[in-house]
């Protein structure tokens, strides 16, 4: 026998194999296995007994899977073969999360974390803290988990370094992070979330400053603190989002907002021409040199807001709630609303 025809053997098996044929491809790839035994050919050997393990798994025996991984990792580690390692260490991570051993499934994926920082493989990284996450998930272990996500956006913030941050979406894609999870608390200046689908996601106290949100979809986002100064969220989705203390400062806010959270808001100079805000809540917001112009504030909660040079110019105001709110150097209250905003409870300087 020669190695040509074990490897004829075990391309076959590969071939068999990808057709639905495991059992044939099982008796292939052990033909070829003795073979490269018989030889010395130890890689080979450790790389057969490697689909040996593939095979059994998909005829769902965890058993003889984790036994054919467990002898091709100890190949791996006797002859130096790092991807044999890497490569045997995912797989029988994963046998070990099938048949939930969950504990020795974690040590298979941080020795091959440990191994892809060694070697600074990048994608054996990414895979090992993906699988290491979610076994903490399952466990679970929420600062386990949250320490595996730091490592991703460690990776992300390297990658994004080299690429820029146009590439960002399909960065976070292949590290493993998620738009709708994993933004919360980061530094995203400048990034381009343009048309992005960000329904209901977490981004509390990120750092969107400058950033592209241009008919994103921000509906029922959790925005509470995030910085969002100079930001472009024109046309964008923020339909029951909450931005309580967020720095809106100089945004571009020309969208629909109905019902927003914007109670403590900072929104100094921001643009909100023709913005759609019913029964928002911008109680104690800083509106100082905002621009409501032809914006619709019907219902809206103005409480306790700073109104300093606001332009209200042709918004609509009906049903507005300005108890004790002082209009005194607003802009653009017609002298004909003025008495009504009064019945109201505003404050004016000539009243």
């Amino acid at each position: 026998m020669t190695d040509y025809q074990a490897n004829q053997l075990f391309k076959q098996g590969v071939s068999q194999y990808h057709q639905g044929d495991i059992p044939a491809a099982l008796e292939l790839w052990r033909e070829a296995l003795t073979i490269y035994q018989k030889l010395g050919d130890r890689q080979r050997e450790g790389a057969t007994w490697g689909n040996l393990g593939i095979a059994y798994a998909a005829l769902s025996n965890s058993q003889e899977a984790i036994t054919c991984y467990q002898t091709h990792l100890r190949i791996a580690e006797d002859i130096g073969d790092i991807s044999g390692q890497l490569n045997a260490l995912t797989n029988l991570g994963m046998a070990y999360h099938a048949t939930n051993e969950l504990p020795k499934a974690i040590a298979c994926y941080q020795k091959q974390l440990e191994i892809a920082n060694q070697m600074g493989d990048r994608t054996q990284k990414i895979n090992a803290l993906q699988r290491l996450r979610l076994t903490w998930e399952h466990i679970p272990d929420p600062q386990q988990v949250n320490n595996c996500r730091l490592q991703q956006w460690e990776i992300a913030h390297q990658w994004l370094g080299v690429v820029g941050m146009a590439e960002f979406t399909q960065i976070l894609e292949q590290v493993g992070l998620s738009l709708t999870e994993d933004l919360y608390g980061q530094d995203l200046t400048g990034v381009d979330l343009s048309n992005a689908n960000l329904r209901g996601a977490n981004l509390a106290k990120t750092n969107l400053t400058n950033a592209n949100l241009t008919l994103a979809d921000l509906s029922n986002a959790n925005l509470q603190g995030a910085n969002l100064s100079n930001a472009i969220l024109c046309n964008a989705n923020l339909r029951d989002a909450n931005l309580q203390e967020a720095n809106l400062s100089q945004a571009d806010l020309r969208t629909k907002l109905p019902r927003a959270k914007l109670s403590n808001a900072n929104l100094t100079q921001a643009d909100l021409t023709s913005a759609y805000l019913p029964r928002a809540n911008l109680s104690n917001a800083n509106l100082q040199s905002a621009n409501f112009t032809y914006a619709d504030l019907s219902g809206v909660n103005l409480t306790g807001a700073n109104l300093q040079k606001t332009d209200f110019s042709r918004a609509e105001l009906a049903d507005i709630m300005v108890e004790n709110v002082e209009f005194t150097e607003a802009i653009g209250i017609s002298r004909r609303l003025q008495p009504e905003l009064q019945r109201k409870g505003a404050i004016f300087g000539d009243s």
